[in-house]
């Protein structure tokens, strides 16, 4: 199973780029794709529009997914705080409806029953911790009403000890420190020096999670690799 945020639809001048389904083709496997959040694409050279984009999460898995889902998650309001006034930020108490769109672009979650695994990807906001805590727990609260066992993957803009993130550590156990990678080891780093991709699981036994740094650099993250199984006692893994 693989699991991958900022997965993109492009209409270009027209021509129809369509990632979900070229991930599927050259990987055999199925695909489910959720996307909440589109943009117009801008020509750098002449500032004209020459299309439109949808970015979002992809679920890859030889089984198809069954009961499949796409959840938004929350965003902040106009009036809301980027971060409290106070905080050591160049946007604190600043509000939402002020800043650029992008600080609050709508995010979700894509998941569903992959075989005997119930599967949730998602892809945080990169600013703003309230906003960011509300979509933890959103995401908390859709995996704990999901049935065993539970894979939680994504790129949460935020470190595991983060108190943000809290919600999904009380719900759901940290793949990497099952593995004996604990919080603030280097080996966590999934984008250059900061550990801010994880996987997280209930039901299921770690045995590895690691940063696969020999995937190169054609995305400012570098993959998360994570050997689960089922229980003793299931054959599938």
């Amino acid at each position: 199973m693989v699991t991958l945020q900022e997965v993109a639809i492009l209409n270009v001048d027209g021509a129809i780029v369509d990632e979900p389904a070229l991930l599927a083709e050259w990987t055999g496997l199925s695909v489910r794709y959720g996307a909440a959040h589109a943009f117009p694409l801008i020509d750098p050279a002449t500032d004209a529009t020459v299309g439109s984009a949808m970015w979002g999460n992809a679920l890859l898995t030889a089984s198809g997914v069954t009961n499949g889902f796409v959840r938004g998650l929350p965003r902040a309001a106009d009036d809301d705080p980027v971060e409290p006034a106070g905080f050591d930020h160049s946007l604190a108490g600043v509000r939402y409806g002020d800043v650029e769109p992008g600080h609050r672009e709508s995010r979700c979650a894509v998941g569903g029953r992959a075989g005997p695994v119930s599967v949730v990807t998602a892809h945080l906001t990169y600013i703003g911790r309230e906003q960011r805590r509300r979509q933890v727990a959103a995401l908390a609260d859709l995996a704990a009403g999901l049935p065993d066992p539970v894979v939680v993957t994504g790129d949460l803009n935020a470190t595991i000890e983060a108190d943000d993130v809290a919600p999904l550590t009380v719900e759901l156990s940290d793949a990497f420190a099952a593995a004996g990678v604990g919080p603030g080891d280097a080996r966590r780093h999934s984008s250059g020096s900061v550990a801010i991709d994880h996987v997280l699981v209930r039901g299921v036994e770690v045995a590895g999670c690691r940063v696969a740094t020999e995937a190169g650099d054609l995305s400012d993250h570098w993959p998360v690799v994570a050997d689960l199984r089922l229980p003793a006692g299931s054959a599938a893994r």
